[in-house]
């Protein structure tokens, strides 16, 4: 069986302005370590809206979320912030790269700030996410 890192149960969110609006309609999936998703969708869909759920920038929907065993509902924004610190990385639409340093370094940024692996290794473990992107030169 293969572990499971995220779990999506029954995902439901409203936006209240200007009138009630349902964006996200019991939405339930799972992604399997080493698996990858792809997203899409009309524009409006709530392709981001849900993406900020499952990031936990977005606290106020229905239903559960679990990365990486972890149920994330209820916990507190100090707590999101840390465990998206050492759980999720993002690359947004409109990224925010620091521009005086090399995507490498970029990458390597959020684990020389966690502070658990020399920087040889994180050195090491962000060039070979390059790699599976293809990214590597």
């Amino acid at each position: 069986m293969a572990d499971v890192i995220l779990d999506a149960k029954h995902i439901s969110k409203y936006f209240y302005v200007p009138e009630e609006f349902k964006v996200l309609d019991d939405i339930t999936f799972t992604v399997n370590k080493g698996e990858f998703m792809t997203l899409v969708g009309k524009s409006g869909s709530g392709k981001s809206t849900l993406l900020y759920v499952l990031s936990t920038m977005d606290t106020d929907y229905q239903g559960e979320l679990i990365l990486n065993g972890v149920n994330l509902r209820g916990q507190t924004q100090d707590q999101l912030a840390a465990f998206r610190n050492q759980h999720i990385g993002f690359v947004f639409q409109f990224h925010f790269l620091l521009p005086e340093f090399s995507v490498l370094e970029n990458i390597m940024l959020p684990a020389l700030k966690l502070g658990k692996l020399t920087k040889e290794q994180i050195e090491h473990n962000a060039y070979e996410k390059l790699k599976v992107l293809g990214m590597q030169d």
